[in-house]
């Protein structure tokens, strides 16, 4: 069904009454630059996302706005997709049914800095969260790596860790203080969540409601050095980089690269030798001395950062990106190693010896609760057919004991991050009752799994009965 099957009233006019001339985009070449995101990181995806559609695309400039489309969407009953700055890997705005877009870039501010937490409106950027933080002697504990352009809202809607999680963590480590939230009714009610109950919010890719208020934690700014550690072993590399985030340094960043990796991050490629594995590093200013002292006992050796491009452009997903620019071919794999030293390791010598060339290990490191997590974010090289071959490389990782979260799936529980199934679902229930918000992302196998009919066999029983 699209917008014009609706009956007498004309949807497009009643948003653009709603909105004014230039907030209502309708479907079509103009809306086609909403329809876009990194997907296409993903030969699967690009695939599967490539008829994607829309009717309208919405651009509120207030709560207010926001408010006021999202009632009438739930009074017309059209399919809503909240979508910012469209920096997600899986699709996560791209809807898979036509109705609206509500673009949340223009509903932006940052609403309060206090000590611990900044709160902000949904479409602002995370880069302004932290530079407000800043201001007070205050930074993000965790942010995405394009922070400069993501928006807190999309961040937590489809992020997951980022520049800070090698010391607090990922947005599950209590880095989401609360948020706020409009349900999708004719008459929408604001839902305030704090704490624990913030978790089913946490990259489910905007399902649950529609985000108004994000309140973020702070922790102690310091200033930072960033540095580019090199050696000529990459299981060496891996121990002393567990080691760091491990140890007693204040690491805001720890990106390691096998060196075929590396040599794909073409704007500092020429900083360290062909051969070399790095590891990109933003540290405490102070600490670098105690770091280079390091890295030679190690057997390594540090290289000050001269490259022009700001170190947030090369780790986490940017990588891929340089990846596939390097090799257009290429694919990649998310997962999540052993948090024990020697687990790791293992899995490590495992993967070079199964995958040499094929999987480019590329490990960024987390900490959560004292634990070292390292984070698989992998360049895949020379798969032959490669939903075949993905399946069977998947397959390896899990049997050595790695997570695997797949982002060559648009639904939410393939790639690894819901919690507490019952809680999202009473959420989902009780915020978004006629199922609105970006349908089928959750999929089938997110409600048959927790022993409820999903939504396509209740769609088939209703359109048996007329």
């Amino acid at each position: 069904m699209t917008l014009t099957d609706l009956g007498s009233e004309n949807p497009l006019q009643a948003f653009d009454g709603l909105l004014g001339a230039g907030r209502v985009i309708p479907g079509g070449t103009e809306a086609s630059a909403y329809l876009r995101d990194f997907s296409w990181y993903s030969p699967v995806l690009e695939n599967a996302l490539a008829d994607t559609t829309v009717d309208a695309v919405l651009r509120p400039t207030s709560v207010e706005e926001l408010r006021a489309c999202v009632a009438t969407a739930a009074r017309l009953g059209v399919p809503v997709t909240v979508r910012g700055a469209g920096t997600g890997n899986y699709g996560q705005s791209l809807p898979l049914q036509r109705g609206v877009v509500i673009d949340v870039r223009d509903v932006a501010g940052v609403l309060e800095v206090a000590p611990g937490r900044v709160s902000v409106l949904p479409g602002t950027v995370v880069k302004d969260a932290e530079d407000a933080a800043l201001a007070t002697g205050q930074e993000l504990a965790v942010m995405p790596s394009t922070y400069r352009i993501s928006t807190t809202s999309g961040f937590v809607s489809g992020g997951s860790g980022g520049i800070g999680a090698a010391a607090n963590g990922d947005l599950w480590d209590d880095n989401i203080l609360a948020v706020e939230l409009l349900t999708v009714e004719e008459e929408p009610r604001t839902v305030r969540l704090e704490g624990d109950d913030v978790r089913p919010v946490l990259h489910t890719y905007g399902t649950i409601g529609v985000l108004t208020r994000v309140e973020m934690r702070l922790v102690p700014a310091h200033d930072y050095t960033p540095v580019i550690v090199a050696f000529r072993d990459f299981p060496t590399l891996a121990a002393f980089a567990f080691d760091l985030v491990a140890g007693d340094l204040h690491v805001r960043l720890c990106s390691v690269h096998e060196a075929a990796g590396a040599a794909m991050l073409t704007p500092i490629a020429s900083l360290y030798e062909a051969g070399e594995d790095v590891a990109l590093l933003w540290v405490d200013s102070g600490d670098v001395p105690a770091l280079r002292d390091r890295v030679a006992a190690a057997g390594g050796r540090a290289i000050d950062w001269t490259a022009k491009p700001h170190i947030s452009q090369f780790p986490f997903s940017h990588t891929i990106l340089w990846a596939r620019k390097a090799e257009p071919t290429s694919s990649w794999l998310q997962c999540e190693y052993a948090s024990d030293r020697a687990g790791f390791l293992t899995q490590v010598a495992a993967l070079r010896d199964r995958y040499p060339g094929v999987f480019l290990q590329h490990v960024e490191f987390a900490t959560s609760a004292g634990r070292t997590r390292p984070l698989g974010i992998t360049p895949l090289v020379g798969l032959g057919d490669h939903e075949e071959s993905l399946e069977e490389l998947i397959t390896f990782c899990r049997d050595l004991g790695l997570i695997v979260m797949n982002p060559h799936s648009y639904v939410v529980e393939e790639g690894g991050f819901v919690g507490d199934t019952a809680q999202v679902v009473a959420l989902k229930t009780s915020c978004d009752p006629f199922g609105l918000l970006n349908p089928g992302k959750l999929g089938d196998s997110f409600f048959t799994s927790r022993g409820l009919t999903p939504p396509s066999t209740r769609a088939a029983a209703t359109r048996r009965g007329r």
